[in-house]
């Protein structure tokens, strides 16, 4: 039995079992790309520096 997250993706195709669910627990998920504003880029560096 697979144990659904994220509600939005209830009904696509899965697996990963509790190693998926331990990177969802505790992962960091920041915002990236090159389009990213400077405001934007300070934001996500005070969150890093935060969490370490």
């Amino acid at each position: 039995m697979v144990i659904v997250i994220q509600p939005i993706f209830e009904r696509s195709e899965r697996s990963g079992g509790s190693v998926a669910e331990a990177f969802f627990r505790d992962g960091l998920c920041l915002p990236s790309g090159s389009n990213l504003s400077e405001e934007d880029l300070e934001r996500v560096i005070a969150v890093v520096r935060r969490a370490f």
